[in-house]
């Protein structure tokens, strides 16, 4: 059984640390997996990401896996993309839109708050093929997305996993 490097586990909460030269102090990201559903050839995720800074935006997207990608539809440096190649590969490239991408390690050991984490995936993009900056970004056997380091023309920026946990249950609203 190969790694699974964007588990989608229904009701599982990632939050992470932002950072950007677009905005001062740290932002909180929160990425709720809220349902999962299973079809013929693939599986879909109802994903809801909560950006929390000075005020909180939040937006639904889908996370979809088939037999040759993880992509989702949205994010928080960028917006959707084709996460990586299925099967997973050391020297697995793609590109997409300007930029490409190559899985360059299937054993880098990553040491950030949420944890220390062993033979994690080391993806590398070219932005506009290495012209407009790169992005690299780790994955965790069984965790997920764990870090990103994402250095453009435009800006600078850290998302680092804090915690995992479930999804809070939501309050339900009572009638007065």
């Amino acid at each position: 059984m190969t790694a699974e490097y964007f588990p989608l586990k229904e009701k599982i909460r990632h939050e992470y640390k932002f950072t950007s030269t677009e905005f001062e102090g740290d932002a909180k990201v929160y990425l709720d997996i809220l349902e999962v559903k299973k079809k013929t050839g693939k599986t879909v995720a109802q994903a809801r990401m909560i950006f929390e800074l000075r005020d909180t935006h939040t937006t639904e997207y889908l996370i979809t896996r088939d037999a040759k990608w993880l992509t989702t539809a949205d994010g928080v440096m960028i917006g959707g993309r084709r996460e990586f190649p299925l099967p997973v590969k050391e020297g697995a490239k793609w590109d997409e839109y300007t930029d490409n991408s190559e899985i360059v390690s299937l054993s880098d050991k990553v040491s950030i708050k949420a944890g220390k984490f062993a033979n994690c995936m080391k993806v590398i993009t070219r932005l506009a093929g290495g012209d407009a900056g790169k992005s690299v970004r780790y994955y965790a056997p069984g965790v997920g997305y764990i870090l990103e380091e994402y250095n453009g023309e435009d800006k600078t920026c850290e998302l680092e996993l804090v915690a995992v946990s479930k999804v809070p249950e939501e309050k339900k609203k009572g009638k007065k």
